[in-house]
């Protein structure tokens, strides 16, 4: 019987070991570059600046009409004039007004939010557009800007 010596085995380890040293040399390698840290993401778009004239909702203080809501009230109160075909039909209910209130405390772009009648509608803004300006306009940040206001202007025959 032929028994083989430990001699032959010693030859194919060695060769294995070999084979695997590129690989583990491979792995070295690329081990480092994935482990560095990702590339920082793009920088975010520009935020876009609001225009001067564009009438923010939200405001740190709000736009001061002399003599305050009250005189705001007494004002159209005062000058608002009851349409005649809205009193021939009976026609009342409350418009609410939405116009902007500029940095130097002018009136502005007036519109309706809630109509009741066109006659009605159209009143409620020629008296609203003919207010006096603002005594003090709305604040955002420190500096002067321009707001939106809402006024409710109910319309009630007697």
């Amino acid at each position: 019987m032929i028994m083989k010596t430990k001699k032959n085995r010693g030859k194919p380890a060695s060769l294995r070991l070999l084979m695997i040293l590129p690989v583990i040399a491979a792995l070295l390698y690329l081990v480092p570059s994935c482990s560095q840290n990702p590339p920082p993401p793009p920088p975010p778009p520009p935020v876009a600046e609001t225009k001067s004239d564009t009438p923010y909702e939200v405001v740190d203080e709000m736009a001061v009409f002399k003599g305050g809501d009250a005189g705001i009230m007494e004002y159209i109160k005062a000058n608002t004039r009851y349409p005649e075909s809205a009193k021939v039909n009976g026609i009342q209910g409350k418009v609410t007004v939405r116009f902007a209130v500029g940095k130097d405390g002018s009136i502005d772009k007036v519109s309706i939010l809630k109509g009741v009648d066109p006659d009605l509608d159209k009143e409620a803004i020629r008296v609203v557009a003919s207010l006096p300006a603002f005594e003090k306009p709305a604040i955002k940040d420190g500096r002067e800007v321009a707001v939106w206001y809402a006024l409710p202007i109910t319309f009630a025959l007697k």
